[in-house]
Protein backbone atom coordinates (compact mmCIF):
# COMPACT_ATOMS: atom_id res chain seq x y z
CA UNK A 1 0.00 0.00 0.00
CA UNK A 2 1.49 3.07 -1.04
CA UNK A 3 2.13 5.72 2.25
CA UNK A 4 0.65 9.07 1.62
CA UNK A 5 0.81 11.68 4.20
CA UNK A 6 -2.89 12.51 3.84
CA UNK A 7 -4.47 10.68 6.52
CA UNK A 8 -7.67 10.34 3.98
CA UNK A 9 -5.81 8.69 1.43
CA UNK A 10 -4.72 6.00 3.63
CA UNK A 11 -7.80 5.39 4.86
CA UNK A 12 -9.36 5.40 1.14
CA UNK A 13 -6.11 2.96 0.24
CA UNK A 14 -7.24 0.76 3.48
CA UNK A 15 -10.71 0.62 1.86
CA UNK A 16 -10.03 -0.67 -1.44
CA UNK A 17 -8.03 -3.52 0.17
CA UNK A 18 -10.20 -4.53 2.72
CA UNK A 19 -12.55 -7.43 2.55
CA UNK A 20 -15.24 -6.28 4.58
CA UNK A 21 -16.05 -3.16 2.55
CA UNK A 22 -18.03 -5.98 0.26
CA UNK A 23 -18.32 -6.93 -3.20
CA UNK A 24 -19.09 -3.80 -4.48
CA UNK A 25 -16.59 -2.21 -7.00
CA UNK A 26 -14.56 0.95 -5.85
CA UNK A 27 -16.01 3.28 -8.54
CA UNK A 28 -19.69 2.79 -7.17
CA UNK A 29 -18.73 3.27 -3.35
CA UNK A 30 -19.08 7.25 -3.99
CA UNK A 31 -17.09 9.97 -2.31
CA UNK A 32 -15.38 9.55 0.82
CA UNK A 33 -18.11 11.47 2.41
CA UNK A 34 -20.75 8.65 1.49
CA UNK A 35 -17.89 6.33 2.96
CA UNK A 36 -17.45 8.22 6.45
CA UNK A 37 -21.48 8.20 6.47
CA UNK A 38 -22.03 4.43 6.18
CA UNK A 39 -19.31 4.30 8.62
CA UNK A 40 -20.65 6.53 11.10
CA UNK A 41 -24.07 4.65 10.15
CA UNK A 42 -22.15 1.51 10.98
CA UNK A 43 -23.10 -0.16 7.96
CA UNK A 44 -21.63 -2.03 4.81
CA UNK A 45 -21.83 -0.33 1.45
CA UNK A 46 -23.29 -3.21 -0.74
CA UNK A 47 -25.59 -0.77 -3.52
CA UNK A 48 -23.87 0.80 -6.71
CA UNK A 49 -24.11 4.39 -6.05
CA UNK A 50 -24.57 4.47 -9.67
CA UNK A 51 -27.52 7.64 -8.93
CA UNK A 52 -26.57 11.38 -9.43
CA UNK A 53 -28.75 14.82 -8.87
CA UNK A 54 -30.51 15.10 -11.91
CA UNK A 55 -31.24 11.01 -11.90
CA UNK A 56 -32.52 11.24 -8.45
CA UNK A 57 -34.43 14.29 -9.12
CA UNK A 58 -36.17 12.23 -11.66
CA UNK A 59 -36.88 9.57 -9.45
CA UNK A 60 -39.01 11.86 -6.91
CA UNK A 61 -40.78 13.65 -9.23
CA UNK A 62 -41.88 10.26 -11.57
CA UNK A 63 -42.80 8.62 -8.99
CA UNK A 64 -44.95 11.37 -7.14
CA UNK A 65 -46.62 12.10 -10.04
CA UNK A 66 -48.36 14.86 -8.92
CA UNK A 67 -50.26 16.38 -12.20
CA UNK A 68 -50.76 13.04 -13.50
CA UNK A 69 -52.47 12.01 -9.79
CA UNK A 70 -54.32 15.31 -9.94
CA UNK A 71 -56.04 14.43 -13.45
CA UNK A 72 -56.41 10.82 -12.35
CA UNK A 73 -58.48 12.19 -8.64
CA UNK A 74 -60.26 14.90 -9.90
CA UNK A 75 -64.03 13.24 -9.12
CA UNK A 76 -63.33 13.03 -5.50
CA UNK A 77 -61.86 16.75 -5.59
CA UNK A 78 -64.71 18.02 -7.08
CA UNK A 79 -67.24 15.98 -5.70
CA UNK A 80 -66.26 17.37 -2.57
CA UNK A 81 -65.15 20.54 -2.61
CA UNK A 82 -65.31 21.84 -6.02
CA UNK A 83 -62.84 23.97 -8.07
CA UNK A 84 -62.02 26.60 -5.29
CA UNK A 85 -61.90 23.33 -3.11
CA UNK A 86 -59.10 21.84 -5.12
CA UNK A 87 -57.23 25.14 -6.05
CA UNK A 88 -57.13 26.47 -2.08
CA UNK A 89 -56.72 23.05 -1.11
CA UNK A 90 -54.15 22.12 -3.15
CA UNK A 91 -52.08 25.96 -2.14
CA UNK A 92 -52.64 24.83 1.79
CA UNK A 93 -51.60 21.01 1.46
CA UNK A 94 -48.05 21.96 -1.02
CA UNK A 95 -47.33 24.71 1.76
CA UNK A 96 -47.54 22.51 4.96
CA UNK A 97 -45.76 19.34 2.86
CA UNK A 98 -42.68 21.75 1.97
CA UNK A 99 -42.33 22.19 5.56
CA UNK A 100 -42.64 18.57 6.39
CA UNK A 101 -39.86 17.51 3.21
CA UNK A 102 -37.57 20.58 4.99
CA UNK A 103 -37.34 18.88 7.86
CA UNK A 104 -37.04 15.39 6.25
CA UNK A 105 -34.15 17.02 3.46
CA UNK A 106 -32.29 17.88 6.84
CA UNK A 107 -32.38 14.79 8.72
CA UNK A 108 -31.21 13.08 5.09
CA UNK A 109 -28.24 15.30 4.87
CA UNK A 110 -27.66 14.26 8.74
CA UNK A 111 -27.84 10.73 8.08
CA UNK A 112 -28.32 9.03 4.43
CA UNK A 113 -29.51 5.70 5.20
CA UNK A 114 -31.70 3.86 3.34
CA UNK A 115 -33.55 2.89 6.32
CA UNK A 116 -35.31 6.59 6.30
CA UNK A 117 -37.72 7.78 9.07
CA UNK A 118 -37.23 4.47 11.71
CA UNK A 119 -33.51 5.08 11.58
CA UNK A 120 -34.33 8.75 12.12
CA UNK A 121 -36.88 7.54 15.06
CA UNK A 122 -34.04 5.83 16.87
CA UNK A 123 -31.87 8.57 16.39
CA UNK A 124 -34.11 11.41 18.10
CA UNK A 125 -37.03 9.57 20.24
CA UNK A 126 -36.72 9.46 23.80
CA UNK A 127 -34.38 6.44 24.39
CA UNK A 128 -37.11 5.06 26.89
CA UNK A 129 -38.84 4.07 23.69
CA UNK A 130 -36.41 4.73 20.95
CA UNK A 131 -36.96 0.65 19.97
CA UNK A 132 -40.26 0.65 20.10
CA UNK A 133 -41.27 3.54 17.73
CA UNK A 134 -38.20 2.90 15.65
CA UNK A 135 -39.70 -0.83 15.08
CA UNK A 136 -43.77 0.67 14.58
CA UNK A 137 -42.22 3.28 11.96
CA UNK A 138 -39.98 0.38 10.21
CA UNK A 139 -43.33 -1.73 9.56
CA UNK A 140 -45.28 1.41 8.65
CA UNK A 141 -42.94 2.44 6.10
CA UNK A 142 -42.72 -1.09 4.40
CA UNK A 143 -45.89 -2.24 4.56
CA UNK A 144 -47.15 1.40 3.21
CA UNK A 145 -44.50 1.62 0.50
CA UNK A 146 -45.66 -2.01 -0.64
CA UNK A 147 -49.00 -0.89 -0.92
CA UNK A 148 -48.27 2.49 -2.69
CA UNK A 149 -46.98 -0.01 -5.46
CA UNK A 150 -50.50 -1.60 -6.37
CA UNK A 151 -52.23 1.88 -5.90
CA UNK A 152 -50.33 3.39 -8.79
CA UNK A 153 -50.51 0.58 -11.34
CA UNK A 154 -54.60 0.75 -10.05
CA UNK A 155 -54.61 4.33 -11.44
CA UNK A 156 -52.83 2.90 -14.69
CA UNK A 157 -54.77 -0.03 -15.22
CA UNK A 158 -57.95 0.98 -14.94
CA UNK A 159 -57.06 4.13 -16.86
CA UNK A 160 -56.35 1.95 -20.27
CA UNK A 161 -60.08 0.23 -18.84
CA UNK A 162 -61.54 3.75 -19.47
CA UNK A 163 -59.88 3.91 -23.34
CA UNK A 164 -61.56 0.83 -24.22
CA UNK A 165 -65.07 2.35 -22.66
CA UNK A 166 -64.45 5.69 -24.30
CA UNK A 167 -63.30 3.92 -27.73
CA UNK A 168 -66.02 1.05 -27.61
CA UNK A 169 -69.13 2.41 -25.92
CA UNK A 170 -70.49 -1.57 -26.68
CA UNK A 171 -67.90 -2.36 -24.17
CA UNK A 172 -69.22 -3.89 -20.99
CA UNK A 173 -66.19 -3.16 -18.44
CA UNK A 174 -65.76 -5.60 -15.42
CA UNK A 175 -63.70 -5.47 -12.41
CA UNK A 176 -61.70 -8.42 -13.02
CA UNK A 177 -60.28 -6.69 -16.63
CA UNK A 178 -58.92 -4.01 -14.26
CA UNK A 179 -57.95 -6.25 -11.47
CA UNK A 180 -55.62 -8.16 -14.22
CA UNK A 181 -54.24 -4.93 -15.97
CA UNK A 182 -53.17 -3.79 -12.35
CA UNK A 183 -51.04 -7.47 -12.06
CA UNK A 184 -49.97 -7.00 -15.47
CA UNK A 185 -48.28 -3.36 -14.89
CA UNK A 186 -47.18 -4.40 -11.37
CA UNK A 187 -45.15 -7.82 -12.91
CA UNK A 188 -43.55 -5.56 -15.59
CA UNK A 189 -42.53 -3.04 -13.10
CA UNK A 190 -41.33 -5.74 -11.18
CA UNK A 191 -39.01 -7.02 -13.95
CA UNK A 192 -38.25 -4.31 -14.96
CA UNK A 193 -36.13 -3.61 -11.61
CA UNK A 194 -35.44 -7.33 -11.39
CA UNK A 195 -33.13 -7.23 -14.67
CA UNK A 196 -33.00 -3.36 -15.65
CA UNK A 197 -31.95 -2.10 -12.26
CA UNK A 198 -28.47 -0.72 -13.35
CA UNK A 199 -30.40 1.29 -16.25
CA UNK A 200 -32.91 2.59 -13.68
CA UNK A 201 -31.05 6.13 -13.37
CA UNK A 202 -30.79 6.39 -17.39
CA UNK A 203 -34.40 5.85 -17.61
CA UNK A 204 -35.48 7.97 -14.51
CA UNK A 205 -33.67 10.66 -16.97
CA UNK A 206 -35.67 9.86 -19.74
CA UNK A 207 -38.86 9.12 -17.69
CA UNK A 208 -38.26 12.84 -16.03
CA UNK A 209 -38.50 14.54 -19.68
CA UNK A 210 -41.89 12.47 -20.47
CA UNK A 211 -42.83 13.84 -17.45
CA UNK A 212 -42.18 17.97 -18.04
CA UNK A 213 -43.20 17.61 -21.89
CA UNK A 214 -46.10 15.42 -21.22
CA UNK A 215 -47.42 18.24 -19.09
CA UNK A 216 -47.05 20.71 -22.04
CA UNK A 217 -48.31 17.92 -24.27
CA UNK A 218 -51.36 18.31 -22.37
CA UNK A 219 -52.24 21.63 -21.14
CA UNK A 220 -51.67 23.58 -24.50
CA UNK A 221 -54.49 21.70 -26.18
CA UNK A 222 -56.61 22.55 -23.31
CA UNK A 223 -56.08 25.72 -23.38
CA UNK A 224 -56.14 26.71 -26.90
CA UNK A 225 -59.37 23.73 -27.60
CA UNK A 226 -61.20 23.89 -24.10
CA UNK A 227 -64.22 25.64 -22.85
CA UNK A 228 -63.64 28.47 -20.35
CA UNK A 229 -65.01 28.74 -16.98
CA UNK A 230 -64.86 32.58 -15.17
CA UNK A 231 -62.43 33.08 -12.77
CA UNK A 232 -64.92 33.89 -10.13
CA UNK A 233 -66.62 30.35 -10.88
CA UNK A 234 -63.23 28.78 -10.75
CA UNK A 235 -61.79 30.21 -7.31
CA UNK A 236 -65.28 31.25 -5.45
CA UNK A 237 -67.73 27.83 -6.01
CA UNK A 238 -67.70 25.12 -3.67
CA UNK A 239 -69.26 21.62 -4.37
CA UNK A 240 -70.67 19.78 -1.29
CA UNK A 241 -71.80 17.10 -3.54
CA UNK A 242 -70.60 13.97 -0.48
CA UNK A 243 -73.89 15.77 1.52
CA UNK A 244 -71.66 16.68 4.26
CA UNK A 245 -72.77 19.21 7.04
CA UNK A 246 -71.31 22.17 5.25
CA UNK A 247 -68.87 23.21 1.97
CA UNK A 248 -65.86 23.30 4.35
CA UNK A 249 -66.16 19.74 5.71
CA UNK A 250 -66.42 18.34 2.31
CA UNK A 251 -63.00 20.46 1.46
CA UNK A 252 -61.73 18.93 3.92
CA UNK A 253 -62.53 15.74 2.44
CA UNK A 254 -62.03 16.29 -0.88
CA UNK A 255 -58.33 17.16 0.17
CA UNK A 256 -57.56 13.79 0.04
CA UNK A 257 -56.51 14.55 -3.90
CA UNK A 258 -54.02 17.29 -3.29
CA UNK A 259 -52.64 15.37 -0.58
CA UNK A 260 -52.47 12.01 -2.20
CA UNK A 261 -50.67 14.03 -5.70
CA UNK A 262 -48.49 15.58 -3.06
CA UNK A 263 -47.25 12.60 -0.53
CA UNK A 264 -44.20 10.38 -0.89
CA UNK A 265 -41.06 12.64 -1.59
CA UNK A 266 -38.87 10.37 1.18
CA UNK A 267 -39.11 7.81 -2.02
CA UNK A 268 -35.47 9.73 -2.56
CA UNK A 269 -34.07 8.87 0.98
CA UNK A 270 -34.69 5.18 0.64
CA UNK A 271 -32.04 5.00 -2.27
CA UNK A 272 -29.79 7.33 -0.35
CA UNK A 273 -27.28 4.27 -0.36
CA UNK A 274 -26.94 4.11 -4.28
CA UNK A 275 -26.82 7.76 -4.57
CA UNK A 276 -22.62 9.90 -5.12
CA UNK A 277 -22.25 12.12 -2.26
CA UNK A 278 -25.63 11.69 -0.67
CA UNK A 279 -25.64 13.52 2.18
CA UNK A 280 -25.30 16.99 -0.20
CA UNK A 281 -27.14 15.56 -3.19
CA UNK A 282 -30.19 13.80 -1.75
CA UNK A 283 -31.61 17.12 0.45
CA UNK A 284 -31.32 19.06 -2.97
CA UNK A 285 -32.86 16.62 -5.33
CA UNK A 286 -35.33 16.50 -2.37
CA UNK A 287 -36.87 20.05 -2.26
CA UNK A 288 -36.16 20.48 -6.02
CA UNK A 289 -38.75 17.35 -6.81
CA UNK A 290 -40.87 19.22 -4.43
CA UNK A 291 -40.85 22.85 -5.81
CA UNK A 292 -41.14 21.16 -9.48
CA UNK A 293 -44.23 18.82 -9.11
CA UNK A 294 -46.22 21.86 -6.96
CA UNK A 295 -45.72 23.94 -9.84
CA UNK A 296 -46.51 21.56 -12.80
CA UNK A 297 -49.58 20.03 -10.78
CA UNK A 298 -50.89 23.83 -9.30
CA UNK A 299 -50.31 24.48 -13.34
CA UNK A 300 -52.27 21.20 -14.31
CA UNK A 301 -55.18 22.03 -11.61
CA UNK A 302 -56.16 25.64 -12.34
CA UNK A 303 -55.72 24.41 -16.43
CA UNK A 304 -58.42 22.01 -15.96
CA UNK A 305 -60.58 23.51 -13.57
CA UNK A 306 -60.76 26.53 -16.00
CA UNK A 307 -61.73 24.23 -18.65
CA UNK A 308 -63.54 21.20 -17.40
CA UNK A 309 -67.02 22.48 -18.75
CA UNK A 310 -70.00 21.22 -16.73
CA UNK A 311 -69.02 19.14 -13.92
CA UNK A 312 -71.98 16.98 -13.65
CA UNK A 313 -71.66 16.31 -17.17
CA UNK A 314 -67.59 15.01 -16.55
CA UNK A 315 -68.89 13.33 -13.31
CA UNK A 316 -71.06 11.55 -15.18
CA UNK A 317 -68.53 10.06 -17.93
CA UNK A 318 -68.61 6.48 -18.26
CA UNK A 319 -65.33 5.86 -18.26
CA UNK A 320 -64.89 6.41 -14.77
CA UNK A 321 -62.14 9.30 -15.40
CA UNK A 322 -63.51 12.66 -15.55
CA UNK A 323 -60.36 13.83 -17.14
CA UNK A 324 -60.62 11.70 -19.83
CA UNK A 325 -64.20 13.48 -20.72
CA UNK A 326 -62.73 16.86 -20.37
CA UNK A 327 -60.13 15.79 -22.93
CA UNK A 328 -62.46 14.88 -25.05
CA UNK A 329 -64.54 17.44 -24.92
CA UNK A 330 -61.90 19.67 -25.63
CA UNK A 331 -60.55 17.68 -28.59
CA UNK A 332 -63.62 16.23 -29.74
CA UNK A 333 -60.88 13.83 -31.18
CA UNK A 334 -60.58 9.78 -29.97
CA UNK A 335 -57.24 10.12 -31.23
CA UNK A 336 -56.47 13.21 -29.67
CA UNK A 337 -58.01 12.41 -26.20
CA UNK A 338 -56.37 8.56 -26.69
CA UNK A 339 -52.65 10.35 -27.18
CA UNK A 340 -53.07 12.33 -24.60
CA UNK A 341 -54.27 9.72 -21.90
CA UNK A 342 -51.50 7.23 -23.33
CA UNK A 343 -48.71 9.73 -21.48
CA UNK A 344 -50.94 10.12 -18.08
CA UNK A 345 -50.86 5.37 -18.75
CA UNK A 346 -46.54 5.91 -19.75
CA UNK A 347 -46.15 7.90 -16.50
CA UNK A 348 -47.96 5.97 -14.34
CA UNK A 349 -46.05 3.08 -15.81
CA UNK A 350 -43.08 5.09 -14.47
CA UNK A 351 -44.37 5.80 -11.21
CA UNK A 352 -45.20 2.25 -10.51
CA UNK A 353 -41.54 1.41 -11.80
CA UNK A 354 -40.06 3.67 -9.16
CA UNK A 355 -42.15 2.72 -6.49
CA UNK A 356 -41.16 -0.82 -6.82
CA UNK A 357 -37.38 0.18 -6.89
CA UNK A 358 -38.33 2.74 -3.55
CA UNK A 359 -40.29 -0.51 -1.96
CA UNK A 360 -37.81 -2.76 -2.21
CA UNK A 361 -34.61 -0.54 -0.66
CA UNK A 362 -37.21 0.09 2.04
CA UNK A 363 -37.62 -3.68 2.45
CA UNK A 364 -34.75 -4.39 2.06
CA UNK A 365 -32.96 -1.79 5.12
CA UNK A 366 -35.51 -2.93 7.36
CA UNK A 367 -34.87 -6.95 6.90
CA UNK A 368 -30.72 -5.56 7.41
CA UNK A 369 -31.59 -4.02 10.60
CA UNK A 370 -33.68 -7.23 11.67
CA UNK A 371 -37.10 -5.96 11.68
CA UNK A 372 -38.81 -8.40 9.26
CA UNK A 373 -39.65 -11.91 9.26
CA UNK A 374 -37.13 -14.14 7.01
CA UNK A 375 -34.57 -11.15 7.19
CA UNK A 376 -31.70 -13.41 6.39
CA UNK A 377 -33.80 -13.08 3.15
CA UNK A 378 -35.03 -10.13 2.64
CA UNK A 379 -32.15 -8.26 3.59
CA UNK A 380 -29.77 -10.38 1.26
CA UNK A 381 -28.25 -8.53 -1.73
CA UNK A 382 -27.11 -10.52 -4.94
Amino acid sequence: MPWDKDTSTVTMALADEAPSRGHVAPKWRGTQADQADMSALGKEQVLRRNFRYISIVGFGCTLIATWEVVLTLLAQGLTDGGTAGLIWGYLIVATGFLLVFLSLAEMASMAPTSGGQYHWVSEFAPPSCQKFLSYITGWLCATGWQCAIVAIAYLAGTIIQGLIVLNHPDYEGQRWHGTLLVIAITLFSIIFNTFLAKRLPFVEVLILILHVCGLFAIIIPLWVLGPRRSAKEVFTEFNNGGDWNSAGTATLVGFSTTITALIGYDCAVHMSEEIKDASETLPKAMITSVCVNAASGFLMLVTVCFTLGDIDDILASPTGYPFMQVFYNATESLPGTNTMTAILVLTLTASTITEVATASRQLWSFARDRGLPFSDFFGYVW
